[in-house]
């Protein structure tokens, strides 16, 4: 089964699966996809950020599954989630598989296709469900790599790891203001996670195939990071429709330059 769900295919499923705005309350409130409930990336995706950890820290579990409970999400739910393409929607999808949840899918093109295909909008909230749902969780512990286990991974190259971020932040070739990682964990190579994507939503498998070909056929685990591990997660989606999987570095760059004498090195690499 695909990752993706087109605005078509949504529209006669849309009373069977749970639908997401992962855009956050304020777009939300200016019009969103009728039956959808929002979600928050600082309130709900992301715990409190310490000295280590990175940017967007995992939640308290415990309290997003409280969250999801009251949209009538358990483990057994069906679930579509949507953003305006494509930025928030993958850690959101990533979040849920990670939880447990094996039917999550993203609306192709997110909610600018769906507008663009003449679909409404609405502004009205809608309304929780009044039933008591119980969402008995298991997170997937191998969806995720430590910083510890990254860094021995980059030593022994025991993995492929790949750098979700813009080629220029990858290579070093322009200051990161962001988060000071000018240039890229040692052995790390470059899929910047746009480029796995149309206006429209996925590029075709036989494209991703392509893109991935080298990781494909390394027979080596892989694991993924960007900045902050938000966006990584786009590129988790694509590696998968094309059958590759790969943990996620959570913390990503805003985690790694946080302790001290972090390996760094700038340039490109290759398989």
């Amino acid at each position: 089964m695909s990752n993706f769900i087109t605005p078509n295919e949504l529209l006669p499923i849309m009373d069977e699966v749970v639908i997401l705005d992962a855009r956050g309350f304020e777009d939300y409130k200016r019009g969103h996809i009728k039956g959808s409930f929002p979600v928050d990336i600082d309130k709900d995706l992301t715990g409190p950020i310490g000295e280590h950890g990175g940017r967007h820290p995992l939640p308290d579990m415990e309290q997003l599954a409280k969250t999801l409970e009251t949209f009538g999400i358990n483990e057994h739910s069906k679930v579509v989630v949507y953003d305006s393409w494509i930025f928030l929607a993958g850690r959101l999808w990533w979040t849920l598989r990670y939880m447990g949840l094996k039917d999550v899918r993203v609306l192709s093109g997110g909610i600018e296709r769906w507008v663009k295909e003449g679909h409404l909008l609405t502004k009205d909230p809608t309304p929780l469900p009044t039933e008591h749902i119980t969402f008995n969780y298991t997170l997937q512990t191998d969806m995720t790599m430590s910083r510890n286990e990254v860094l021995e991974a980059s030593k022994s190259g025991s993995h492929v790891i790949i750098d979700a971020r813009a080629p220029e932040r990858y290579d070093g070739s322009v200051v990161d203001v962001m988060d000071g990682m000018t240039g890229h964990i040692p052995g790390a190579v470059n899929h910047f996670y746009e480029s796995g994507y149309t206006s429209e939503g996925p590029r075709s498998v036989k494209d991703l195939e392509n893109e991935f070909y080298n990781e494909i056929y390394q027979q080596k685990p892989v694991v993924t990071y960007c900045g902050s591990g938000v966006t990584a997660c786009n590129a988790l989606l694509v590696m998968s429709e094309a059958g590759l999987n790969s943990a996620l570095y959570v913390g990503s760059s805003s985690d790694w330059v946080t302790y001290d004498e972090f390996p760094i090195q700038t340039g490109v690499e290759t398989l």
